[in-house]
């Protein structure tokens, strides 16, 4: 749960995670306050973390109170009023620099040394998230077992370790317009962590572009990116390679991993619909967005 707090003195975001949570490591507010006060100081745009109080000082749920940011999350238009100069062109590219600013923190000077376990960190990726479709499990969807034995086979050498935002994407960014055109926020870091920084570079680009199946999984994450004059994502790869020195040669590997790993979150909330922890249409349209998510992701295996 998300709300914003308002009073004559100023405005403020409150987090709480839902009721039900998806997964035990799911909406982990704890992660997400210490990464956003360790960043306070780094060149990275992010909310100011304020206050949190673990579930044992509240009601069971933890609260997380940050400051307010202006932007816009982008998801499947462009917000009334922006100038038409705010295209995705340049949405793309402040994108990848916000990516690459984060990327680019010294973890042990802003005292996230032990955040999380970099050492076998995409062979743990894969096992985890098969692991929750198996918990989950609803229905029978054979290509996680295929791609599971894929991403395994295939599995690339380890770039240097790195802050993790876990969940990088057009929609977790607050967009300015301008001019200039700016990412404000990168927001949602419930899933942050140490590792391999080039499985948020793998999800980014995953949700980007034309080259996917139809109909498109998820349009409200992703469907602005396949407007004319979006930068391709050889553009987007080779301007964080450039911005961090990072290698880009197996991302496709990592975009794989990318729409595994997002398949088995959405497949977890389908599955709460299924056993009747939610009774919303959105949280039974996530049955179909799955089997596309498998189905662009089976298409980089080809």
């Amino acid at each position: 749960m998300t709300a914003l707090l308002s009073s004559p003195d100023g405005q403020w975001i409150l987090r709480r995670p839902p009721v039900t949570a998806i997964s035990a490591t799911a909406n982990n507010l704890g992660r997400e306050y210490r990464v956003l006060s360790a960043l306070a100081g780094a060149d990275v745009p992010v909310p100011q973390a304020l206050a949190f109080a673990d579930a044992e000082e509240v009601d069971g749920r933890s609260v997380l109170v940050m400051s307010a940011v202006s932007g816009s999350p982008l998801t499947d238009s462009w917000p009334a009023g922006w100038p038409s100069s705010a295209g995705i062109r340049d949405v793309g590219f402040v994108t990848v620099d916000a990516l690459a600013a984060l990327h680019r923190v010294d973890v042990d000077a802003v005292g996230l040394a032990n955040f999380g376990r970099p050492v076998n960190y995409l062979e743990r990726q894969v096992r985890r998230w098969r692991g929750q479709y198996e918990r989950n499990r609803v229905r029978d969807l054979p290509q996680f077992g295929f791609l599971g034995r894929w991403l395994e086979a295939n599995r690339p050498e380890e770039t240097a370790p790195a802050i993790v935002h876990g969940d990088f994407h057009l929609d977790n960014c607050l967009i300015e317009p301008g001019p200039p055109v700016r990412v404000s926020a990168i927001i949602d870091w419930e899933l942050a962590t140490i590792g391999d920084p080039l499985v948020d570079l793998g999800l980014l680009l995953a949700l980007w572009g034309p080259e996917r199946a139809t109909p498109i999984a998820m349009p409200k994450v992703q469907a602005l990116t396949r407007v004319p004059g979006a930068p391709s994502r050889g553009e987007l790869a080779g301007r964080y390679a450039t911005l961090t020195g990072r290698p880009t040669t197996a991302l496709r590997w990592y975009m794989v991993l990318a729409l595994f790993k997002l398949a088995a979150i959405v497949e977890g909330a389908y599955a709460r619909f299924v056993n009747g922890l939610a009774d919303d249409p959105w949280a039974e349209s996530l049955g179909e967005d799955v089997p596309r998510l498998l189905a662009d992701a089976a298409l980089h295996v080809v």
